[in-house]
C-alpha cells in the first residue's frame, strides 16, 4: 500500500490546472463584482471595470493590522470587499484618536491615484483593520497605465471620482472622512 486511503487517488496534473485556472477565474468575478459595487466606480462602464479588476490585487489581512501608518508612501486605492477598518489618527503625546469606521464597499485613499507620482506623498492617517478584512488594492503604478494610453478611460474614472466626492461631501450627517 502506498499510504493513500483506499479509494482515493491524486489527481492528474491537468485536472489540478483546471482546478487552479478556476479558482483564478472566480477570483477575478468577485473582484469584478465588488468594484462594479462600489461607488466610486458605478458610473464606470463593463470595459473598464473588467480593466480595474485586471490591475487589481486581492489582498487578505486579519484582524487588528495596520494596513497602512500615517506618514507612509501613499501609492494605492484599497476597496473593502469585507470586513471593517478603524481609520486613526496621531496625536501629540504618542496617542492616538479613532476617527472613523469604514466597512464593505468603501474606498480607502483614493487621493493617492491623482496625487502627484513622485512618491513624495505620504498617508494622513493610520487604517488598521477591526477583523479580518479583504481589500482589493489598485496601485498608482497600474492606475497611470489605464488612464495614461486611454482618454475614454481618464475621462470616465475623473467623472466617477467626482461625483463620489460630490456625494461624500454632500451627504447629511455623514462621517465619512477622505482616507488618504
Amino acid at each position: 500500500m502506498s499510504g493513500e486511503p483506499a479509494g482515493l487517488r491524486p489527481l492528474p496534473r491537468e485536472s489540478l490546472l483546471i482546478l487552479r485556472f478556476g479558482i483564478i477565474i472566480l477570483e477575478r468575478m468577485n473582484t469584478v463584482k465588488i468594484l462594479r459595487e462600489t461607488a466610486l466606480f458605478r458610473g464606470l462602464d463593463e470595459r473598464l471595470i473588467n480593466i480595474l479588476a485586471n490591475l487589481a490585487e486581492t489582498i487578505d489581512v486579519p484582524a487588528e493590522t495596520v494596513i497602512f501608518a500615517e506618514g507612509m508612501p501613499s501609492d494605492a486605492l484599497y476597496v473593502i470587499a469585507s470586513g471593517s477598518v478603524q481609520v486613526i489618527k496621531d496625536t501629540p503625546g504618542s496617542t492616538e484618536a479613532v476617527i472613523g469606521e469604514l466597512g464593505t464597499g468603501e474606498v480607502i485613499g483614493l487621493l493617492s491615484l491623482f496625487t502627484g507620482g513622485d512618491g513624495g506623498e505620504t498617508r494622513a492617517v493610520t487604517v488598521r483593520s477591526r477583523e479580518p478584512v479583504m481589500l482589493v488594492a489598485i496601485t498608482r503604478e497600474s492606475f497611470n497605465k489605464l488612464v495614461s494610453n486611454n482618454i475614454h478611460a481618464a475621462y470616465q474614472v475623473l467623472l466617477s471620482a467626482t461625483q463620489y466626492f460630490i456625494h461624500a461631501f454632500n451627504e447629511p450627517g455623514s462621517s465619512k472622512e477622505v482616507v488618504q
